[in-house]
C-alpha cells in the first residue's frame, strides 16, 4: 500500500539529528559487520555479504534484473527481521511492483507493512526537488529504524536535480546518513540514465547486471565492479532467474582460491575391479585422482566408468554418477545388461545418478551442481560420463581449460577419484592425440580404441599415463560381455590383430587366414555394446 505524504516535507530535514540514533539497528559505528543478501551464490561473490552502513549502485540495462535483485535482498533481511524501506521515484506503482513479485518463492505479503515499508517519492521530487525527497528519507530511515534502504530508481532522481552539484551533495550526504546509522542502501541505477562520474566515485560498492545474446543463446551475467572495505570474486559470473529468484553461479577459477582446501590425499589406490585393467594399472590408480578413458564412440568408456563405481560400491563407498547423455533408466537397463546390478544401489542411497542435458546450460551451474552432488553423497568415487557435454555447455568456448583444471583440483581437495569419459575420432591403428589441455588436468589417461580385421572390429585398450606410478603401457586386447568388462591377461592376442593387420597390403582385402587367439579370456560371450 502506498503511503501518504510524510510530515517531513513541511520543512528540511535536520540530517544531524541522526546522532541520536546511532545504533539504532544495533550497529556501532565503524563496526564492519555483514549484511547477507540470501540470493545463492551472491554471498559467495561477496565473500560474506555487503557491508552495514554502505551504498551499493545497481546497475544494468532493461530486463537484466535489478528490481528482482533488490527485492530478494529486501525480503530476505525482512524474513531475518529487519525492517527494510522500499522508495519508488518514477519506476513503477507499488501495485504494479508487487504483482510483477508475487511469482518467486521469496515473496511473503505478509511483510508488506510488517517488516517492509514502501514509500513513494514522486510527490516530494515533483514539489520540492531533492531537498523534500531527502528529508523525507531521513525521517523515514530513523522512524522505521530500517537496516535495509532499496531505492528505484536514481536516474530521474538524477534528472530532477537542480544541477550535478546538487545530485552529487545529496548523494554524498546519503551515504554520511547511512553510514552514521548502519543502514545498508540498494540504489538502482538504469544503466542508458546512470549520469557519468557522479554516483560510481560516491557508491561503496557496484554491482552490476547484463544480458547478452550470443549465437541465438541468452546469458545473463554479474560484475562487482566495485567493493570498498572487502575482497570479493572478481570477474563475471553467470546468474539465472527463475522461480527462486537469481541464482548467481560464481566463476569456479576464482571460487577455487577464495578456499583453503585440504589437498592432502589417501594411501589407497582405486581398483576398477577388472583383473587385467588392474594388472595393468598396478593395482589401480592413484587415489583422490582424474582418471581420463578415452575412447571412439561405442568403444566402452561408459561401461569402464560404472566398473569404477561399482568396485566403489562393493568396498562400501558412496558413489556418484554425473552424465549427459544417458538416460539414468537406460543407463541403469545398459549396466544390468553386462552384469553390474547398480540399480539396487541407487534404491539403497549408495549411488546417485544424474544426467543434465548439456543445451541451454552454463559451465558455473553444471559445476556448482555436480559438487553439491559430491557433498550430498558424500563420494568417494565419481564418473563424469561426457566432458563433451560440458564443452557444449561453455558460453566462452576458451574458458574451458581453466574451468576444468579449477574443477578437478576441486575435485581431488575433496578426496573424490573421478574418472570422465572423452571421445576421440574413430580408431585405427593410429592413437590419436588427446584434447588439447587434457594432460594438464588429469593424472591417469586410459584409451580404448578398436581396429578391424578380416571384417570384425578388435578392442583394445592401454595405459598411456599415470601420474607418479608404474604402469604397463602394452596394447591389450578386451571384450565386453555379459560378465563386463574383461581385459586380456597379456599383450599377445593384441600383438597378434596389429602383427597381422600390418601384413595386410594396402588397400587389398584380407586373405583367409586363423582369426587370432586371445590368451587369458574365458570363453567368448558376446554381451552388449556400450
Amino acid at each position: 500500500m502506498e503511503h501518504g505524504r510524510p510530515r517531513s516535507l513541511a520543512a528540511p530535514y535536520d540530517w544531524k539529528r541522526m546522532e541520536v540514533g546511532v545504533d539504532h539497528v544495533g550497529i556501532a559505528t565503524g563496526e564492519k559487520r555483514r549484511l547477507p543478501t540470501g540470493v545463492a551464490g551472491l554471498d559467495e561473490v561477496l565473500q560474506g555479504g555487503l557491508l552495514r552502513g554502505a551504498q551499493y549502485l545497481v546497475t544494468g540495462g532493461p530486463g537484466t534484473g535489478k528490481t528482482v535483485l533488490c527485492s530478494q535482498v529486501a525480503f530476505h533481511r525482512a524474513a531475518a527481521g529487519e525492517n527494510v524501506l522500499y522508495v519508488t521515484s518514477f519506476s513503477e506503482s507499488h501495485a504494479r511492483l508487487l504483482s510483477n513479485l508475487e511469482s518467486f518463492s521469496f515473496f511473503d505479503r505478509s511483510l508488506i507493512q510488517s517488516r517492509i515499508t514502501l514509500l513513494s517519492g514522486v510527490t516530494a521530487l515533483e514539489e520540492g526537488g531533492l531537498e523534500p525527497f531527502q528529508s523525507m528519507l531521513g525521517e523515514a530511515v530513523r522512524t522505521h529504524r530500517a537496516s535495509l534502504l532499496v531505492i528505484d530508481s536514481l536516474g530521474a532522481i538524477a534528472e530532477l536535480a537542480s544541477s550535478p552539484f546538487a545530485y552529487r551533495k545529496f548523494l554524498r550526504e546519503l551515504g554520511a546518513l547511512l553510514s552514521l546509522v548502519g543502514c545498508t542502501a540498494l540504489l538502482i541505477v538504469p544503466r542508458s540514465e546512470r549520469p557519468e562520474n557522479v554516483e560510481p566515485f560516491l557508491a561503496d560498492g557496484i554491482l552490476d547486471l547484463e544480458l547478452r545474446i550470443r549465437k541465438m543463446r541468452q546469458t545473463r551475467e554479474l560484475a562487482v565492479r566495485k567493493f570498498r572495505g572487502s575482497p570479493h570474486l572478481s570477474g563475471q559470473h553467470i546468474f539465472e532467474i527463475g522461480a527462486s529468484g537469481l541464482t548467481v553461479y560464481p566463476r569456479r577459477e576464482t571460487l577455487l582460491l577464495s578456499r583453503e582446501l585440504d589437498t592432502s590425499a589417501a594411501s589407497e589406490k582405486s581398483r576398477f575391479g577388472i583383473a587385467g585393467l588392474d594388472d595393468m594399472l598396478r593395482g589401480g590408480v592413484p587415489p583422490a585422482a582424474v582418471t581420463a578413458l578415452l575412447g571412439a564412440p561405442g568403444s566402452g568408456k561408459t561401461l569402464l566408468g560404472l566398473h569404477l563405481l561399482a568396485e566403489g560400491l562393493r568396498l562400501g563407498q558412496r558413489c556418484l554418477y554425473f552424465g549427459f547423455y544417458e538416460t539414468p533408466s537406460r543407463l541403469l537397463t545398459k549396466a544390468e545388461g553386462v552384469g553390474l546390478r547398480l540399480r539396487e544401489h541407487v534404491e539403497a542411497g549408495r549411488l546417485e545418478v544424474q544426467w543434465r542435458q548439456p543445451t541451454e546450460q552454463f559451465l558455473d551451474a553444471i559445476a556448482a551442481q555436480l559438487v553439491e552432488g559430491v557433498h550430498r553423497q558424500k563420494a568417494r568415487r565419481l564418473f563424469i560420463d561426457g566432458v563433451d557435454g560440458l564443452l557444449q555447455a561453455a558460453a566462452h568456448p576458451e574458458r574451458f581449460t581453466p574451468f576444468f583444471t579449477a574443477l578437478t583440483n576441486e575435485l581431488r581437495a575433496l578426496h573424490v577419484s573421478t574418472a570422465i569419459s572423452m571421445e576421440t575420432s574413430f580408431g585405427g591403428p593410429e592413437l590419436g592425440l588427446a584434447p588439447v589441455g587434457l594432460s594438464a588436468c588429469v593424472e591417469n589417461i586410459v584409451f580404448m580404441r578398436y581396429v578391424e580385421l578380416r571384417s570384425q572390429f578388435h578392442r583394445l585398450i592401454s595405459v598411456l599415463k599415470v601420474r607418479e606410478s608404474d604402469y604397463d603401457p602394452s596394447l591389450r586386447e578386451f571384450r565386453i560381455t555379459s560378465r563386463g568388462l574383461e581385459v586380456a591377461g597379456s599383450s599377445e592376442s593384441a600383438e597378434e590383430v596389429l602383427g597381422q593387420l600390418a601384413r595386410l597390403p594396402g588397400g587389398t582385402p584380407a586373405r583367409p587366414g586363423p582369426k587370432p587367439q586371445s590368451p587369458g579370456f574365458a570363453p567368448e560371450d558376446s554381451g552388449e555394446d556400450a
